[in-house]
């Protein structure tokens, strides 16, 4: 079920009428079934998958418990370890297995040593299982206690508006919401449908509306003048954004108009001045993940602290590029920026040396201007290697926009040949102005929302229902009116 399809617009209300409805002794168990309901409208059978992941994390989690009354940590860490071998084995075998079998045989001169199955991949399962194991890790370390009602830790990990895409909740935030409970309040309610009005808007209206030329010239990449590729790239950029932050804003708008506060994954990131910015402000919950559970770890367990901050970097890069996707696109992706970064890190005091010997100001607004575009079109680089169907692809499109760009095509009668005609791609710039107006605000820090709120009434009812209809009418809903997937449906 999608969040952009007629299905949902019915469950949502339904659901979260009956939710307030319902005595709240019973609330989490209704919430927990309409949860499960809204996976398996995907695909039934697939709910066994989310069962064994929530079932092995939460026995885990009540023996390591156990052990420690007993004083025996050595048992607690080998059950931890059952845990995350276990989930990750699942993983491995629905997302990776073929991956790994198709490589085996590239190198064995195409034998097929094991056999291929063939299977749709589980929507959401890296998300459900790294937020499964962050549970299992948070008992080991004692940052939150074991839970022993069943119901409250399958909510937990099954909550649908985080479960297929995100964010990966971490369990010191959303469970104590889920054993305390909620209560209506028309403040969540409002603030919660205007979050989910704007997420509607970055999908239906540009995330959606851009693909359509993304795709097209990604899609016959040999014929198109590297400008097409460059303008493709980067509207890519924008894309993937919108279309993900979409998703994110309107499972925190949903879980808001309940009453639970799930974490911000996208925080205006096309305005950092560093990739480590970046990546403080892109895909948050994941980047977070792998700075507690991987990247800490690494660091705190080796002597040499500035080498090992290098290969926890380059191992949180390579770990999160196959997160991604079995593919050794996503791979080069995850490794461009694990360069990115390190080199960043690596040359910060021999920048600051060479700014201060050249009298430069870092603290100039030009300065700060040309260190946003430079980290955007870093990004933007290692997104040809991310949107490319192989490898091959990527380097062929690289390989033309080296050799056959010219900009004057983009000014030709032609450019409205790609999927955006006159019509759309003026929709196109007028919803990309207010997204950079509304993230620009953000960015220095200006609260939107108590905005909004603070204005007359008929004019906050007037941005609701330009909202709403700029989604309804500008919206692109593809063929026969299908609802268009979420881009990160797929990892």
């Amino acid at each position: 079920m999608l969040f952009n399809s007629v299905d949902f617009i019915l469950f949502f209300p339904v659901v979260t009428i009956l939710f307030f409805l319902l005595p709240k002794r019973v609330r989490n168990l209704f919430l927990l079934a309409a949860s499960l309901y809204f996976y398996m409208c995907w695909k039934a059978k697939y709910i066994l998958l989310i069962g064994f992941s929530i079932l092995v994390t939460y026995l885990a989690a009540l023996l390591m418990a156990f052990f420690e009354k007993k004083g025996k940590n050595k048992l607690r860490g080998w059950v931890l370890a059952g845990a995350i071998l276990s989930n990750l084995a699942v993983l491995f075998f629905f997302k990776y297995y073929n991956f790994f079998v198709e490589n085996l045989a590239a190198l064995s001169q195409n034998r097929l040593l094991l056999p291929l199955f063939n299977y749709a991949l589980p929507v959401g399962i890296s998300f459900y299982t790294f937020q499964a194991l962050g549970y299992a890790i948070d008992v080991y370390r004692k940052d939150i206690a074991a839970e022993k009602n069943l119901i409250t830790y399958a909510l937990f990990i099954s909550f649908y508006p985080q479960l297929v895409a995100g964010p990966i909740e971490r369990s010191t935030n959303l469970m104590p919401q889920i054993k305390q409970g909620t209560h209506f309040s028309f403040e969540n309610m409002r603030a919660g449908l205007l979050l989910m009005g704007w997420g509607m808007f970055q999908k239906l209206v540009i995330a959606d509306r851009l693909a359509l030329f993304v795709d097209t010239v990604y899609q016959d990449y040999a014929q198109m003048d590297g400008a097409y590729l460059i303008l493709a790239t980067i509207l890519f950029a924008l894309q993937i954004y919108c279309d993900f932050g979409s998703y994110s804003n309107i499972a925190r708008g949903a879980a808001q108009v309940m009453g639970y506060r799930l974490m911000v994954n996208f925080n205006v990131p096309y305005f950092s001045k560093s990739f480590a910015e970046y990546w403080s402000r892109w895909h948050i919950s994941l980047s977070t993940w792998f700075q507690d559970y991987i990247f800490e770890p690494v660091v705190w367990r080796m002597k040499n602290k500035k080498v090992a901050a290098y290969l926890a970097v380059l191992l949180v890069f390579f770990v999160s590029g196959f997160w991604h996707g079995a593919s050794w696109t996503y791979v080069i992706w995850g490794l461009l920026h694990a360069f990115f970064r390190v080199s960043e890190m690596a040359l910060r005091h021999p920048k600051k040396k060479l700014y201060k010997k050249l009298k430069i100001n870092t603290k100039s607004s030009l300065f700060g201007a040309l260190q946003t575009i430079w980290v955007f079109l870093c990004v933007c680089f290692t997104f040809v290697f991310f949107r490319a169907d192989s490898v091959g692809q990527a380097f062929g499109i690289l390989r033309r926009i080296g050799s056959s760009t010219h900009f004057g095509a983009l000014f030709s009668a032609d450019f409205f040949r790609y999927g955006l005609d006159e019509k759309d791609f003026t929709v196109a710039v007028i919803a990309l102005v207010v997204l950079v107006a509304a993230d620009w605000l953000v960015y220095k820090k200006k609260d939107i929302y108590h905005w909004v709120v603070t204005k007359p009434l008929a004019a906050r009812w007037v941005l609701y229902w330009v909202l709403i209809f700029s989604s309804v009418i500008f919206g692109v809903y593809g063929p026969s009116y299908d609802a268009a997937p979420f881009i990160y449906f797929q990892f």
